[in-house]
């Protein structure tokens, strides 16, 4: 796949991810191939923020009831935007964010640092597919070792995707790089109370 017109927002290797950023968990029909895994150890490289961020992504997503008066977060109906003009991340382009922008800011919804905040969502949203597919699906374990264990452990550091990076040291926890990089998981202060409660399960 070719990258679209434009100025791309995320990196090189994204430009050729080949499933819709905004539907989950599309790797679980991939093989395992070298092939495979070295594209998904080289979309974690790509999607890991050099630092941690200063609030976690991407937001966990809505749960509304029929009997909810809240409603969907303002969030939702902005992606909702943003799939419709740039569903692969080949379209993430300075152009259509900007176009999406104005759509947004037309609907009277939030865009205040919008470019910034919405390629780091889509990035953290294409990170969780991957964490996910790596950590449930791929059987060969020594194929993963060490890499998704050292990637894993930064993602939930640095407030990326953390839920599924720990999901993937979860599923993975026989092998001793994931048990090991729980255990210092579990003594790190800057984890959500909610993923440092599910990581001291795992380690009971």
């Amino acid at each position: 796949m070719t990258a679209a017109d434009g100025t791309p927002l995320l990196p090189v290797v994204l430009q050729s991810y080949p499933y819709p950023w905004n539907n989950a968990f599309i790797w679980t029909s991939e093989k395992e191939d070298q092939e495979t895994l070295a594209y998904a150890r080289a979309v974690l490289e790509a999607c890991l923020p050099p630092e941690p961020l200063a609030e976690p992504e991407p937001p966990e997503e809505a749960v509304v009831h029929d009997s909810s008066d809240d409603g969907y977060p303002e969030w939702t109906e902005i992606r909702a935007v943003l799939r419709e003009r740039m569903p692969y991340a080949r379209y993430v382009t300075a152009e259509r964010m900007a176009d999406a922008e104005a759509e947004c800011a037309r609907r009277g919804l939030a865009t205040t640092g919008f470019q910034e905040v919405w390629t780091r969502r889509i990035t953290a949203w294409i990170a969780e597919q991957t964490l996910y597919w790596c950590g449930l699906m791929v059987d060969d374990e020594a194929a993963l070792t060490p890499w998704l264990m050292d990637l894993a452990e930064l993602y939930a550091r640095r407030g990326m995707a953390a839920a599924k990076a720990v999901g993937a040291l979860s599923c993975t926890k026989s092998v001793p790089e994931s048990h090991a990089a729980l255990a210092r998981l579990a003594t790190y202060d800057g984890l959500p109370d909610e993923i440092r409660e599910s990581v001291a399960y795992e380690l009971r």
